[in-house]
């Protein structure tokens, strides 16, 4: 019996009790129900004991849909007695692909169940127990970890700074290196020279976060650096240690570290350039971060490091700095920018005449494209990487509804055509019909777009030399000339319409003169 049957059951019982004690007949109640009289009687022998019980058994028959795992549910509030509806629900998803479709509500109701039946009350998570660890030896381990803040330059643009901090756990002595840019494998490795090289030494361990951008994989303790990494970790002769996930206390020290520079060095600073930073931090680190009394010790770790850097393995690697991993992009007149055949928008007024550039990194954990302005490196933008192409990629506020219909028109055009180099045909064409009609472009292009695309490729390159040898640029003359070649060629193929973003297929077919179609439509069209 369904869950609906049990509440229309349920119901009816009400209203036959309800209508009898208005002193109803057992005929008036049946007419009233649109139910038989022997239904009414049925249940007005019944008393409430009764129906309980009928309901009970009725329940007790329904399959429950979470049935089959009920053992599995058992076996995990077992383990954590603490976990939630919610938490099951998503483990259930995570080890059974082939779960049912069901509602929170009966997960809920499920669990709930399986813990009044097997006696599994819910607890409280138990705390885990911390102890003090022992300070280690002078020049036994540093950590290192990685922070970032927004800024402001003078002119109040955002900047978004990346830095890495790396700190003696003995005496707290700490290096801190800063990037405009996020770090890599390459860019992480001369932060680890400059330290080593801050400090006079290294140390016999480095412990890490198991971060992407020193570990390629980790499969129970075997850990795969970067191939970058393993090579400096090999030549300078450290050991790397390398935290488990979600384990905040193994690092304490470094990310307490990172708190403070963010709210004491970064606060309320203004960006100048990546270079005045990194001098200014250096200029903190003496004066506060390493010539102040440190909380925990109540030692000063300018004054602690004399001792441990005596215990520091000498370093004697030389390096040069990485060369910045960002490209430079010219930004078109309609101020966006051509990656990888896709159109990414920039805030209107970033296009500043000929020869504006922008440089471009690319952020491969976010999969992200930061578009940064090269005379101070202030981020202007950031786009999600499309992996499709043709696309036009903006953001609200980055171009005017006009601005978007061109752009949107051009992508259906290039994309149809699948011409996108500058030295196309159907580049120089709408160069020159932009050059002809500013003012008209947009209705102009638009009208293009809708007018070519409804034909098969070969008729709509031929309509685009034409219009281009002939100069039409008329939106008007275009769909006349259009309509004429239509009405004068016998079984004109048409094409359907293709979807904005995929790449057009790349096909050479056999083409008309020309001539032919000029025959077609007759000598005045050309100079329409």
């Amino acid at each position: 019996m369904t869950q609906s049957k049990l509440i229309s059951i349920v119901t009816m019982w009400s209203k036959i009790n309800e209508l009898s004690r208005q002193s109803l007949s057992q005929m008036q109640i049946a007419l009233t129900l649109g139910i038989s009289r022997d239904t009414v009687r049925r249940y007005q022998r019944m008393s409430e004991k009764e129906f309980e019980g009928l309901i009970s058994s009725e329940v007790l028959r329904r399959k429950r849909k979470l049935e089959a795992f009920e053992g599995f549910i058992k076996e995990l509030l077992q383990d954590a007695p603490f976990l939630s509806a919610a938490q099951i629900f998503d483990r259930l998803k995570e080890n059974f692909p082939d779960l049912p479709e069901v509602s929170e509500r009966t997960v809920y109701n499920t669990v709930h169940l399986v813990r009044e039946r097997e006696d599994l009350p819910k607890t409280l998570e138990p705390t885990r127990q911390m102890a003090k660890v022992p300070d280690c030896e002078y020049g036994e381990k540093a950590q290192v970890d990685f922070g970032e803040k927004w800024m402001r330059n003078a002119k109040g643009r955002q900047i978004k700074v990346h830095f890495m901090i790396m700190v003696l756990m003995r005496s707290r002595y700490k290096f801190v290196y800063m990037q405009n840019v996020p770090f890599t494998s390459r860019t992480t490795v001369f932060a680890h020279h400059l330290a080593f090289r801050y400090f006079g030494g290294v140390p016999k361990k480095v412990v890490y976060d198991q971060d992407r951008r020193m570990l390629v994989n980790e499969n129970y303790g075997d850990y795969v650096m970067t191939d970058e990494f393993a090579k400096y970790v090999k030549s300078v002769g450290f050991e790397p240690v390398f935290c488990m996930p979600y384990d905040p206390a193994s690092k304490g020290q470094s990310e307490a570290v990172v708190k403070y520079v963010k709210n004491n060095f970064l606060a309320g600073r203004t960006y100048v350039n990546i270079d005045s930073l990194n001098d200014e931090v250096l200029g903190w680190l003496e004066r506060t971060g390493n010539g102040k009394v440190n909380s925990s010790t109540r030692l000063v770790p300018a004054e602690e490091f004399k001792t441990e850097q005596l215990e520091l393995t000498p370093y004697v690697e030389t390096m040069e700095e990485p060369e910045l991993e960002a490209r430079e992009y010219s930004i078109r007149k309609d101020n966006t920018l051509l990656y990888h055949s896709n159109f990414y928008s920039l805030p209107l007024g970033t296009y500043e005449g000929p020869g504006s550039k922008v440089l471009v990194v690319k952020n491969v954990d976010n999969n992200e494209l930061e578009i940064y302005d090269p005379k101070d490196f202030s981020l202007i933008t950031r786009h999600q990487i499309s992996l499709l192409r043709g696309r036009y990629i903006t953001k609200e506020g980055h171009a005017s509804n006009r601005s978007r219909d061109i752009l949107e028109s051009e992508q259906i055009l290039r994309t149809f055509f699948n011409e996108w180099d500058d030295d196309s045909l159907l580049s120089r064409f709408l160069r020159a019909l932009k050059n002809d009609r500013p003012r008209y472009y947009r209705k102009s292009i638009t009208s293009m777009a809708a007018l070519l695309t409804d034909y098969d490729k070969t008729t709509a390159h031929t309509l685009l030399e034409m219009f281009a040898e002939s100069k039409v640029y008329n939106a008007n003359t275009m769909k006349e000339i259009a309509g004429q070649l239509a009405d004068r060629m016998e079984n004109l193929p048409k094409a359907k319409q293709i979807n904005i973003g995929l790449s057009a297929v790349d096909i050479t077919p056999e083409k008309r003169s020309i001539n032919d179609y000029k025959d077609i439509i007759g000598k005045d069209e050309e100079d329409k």
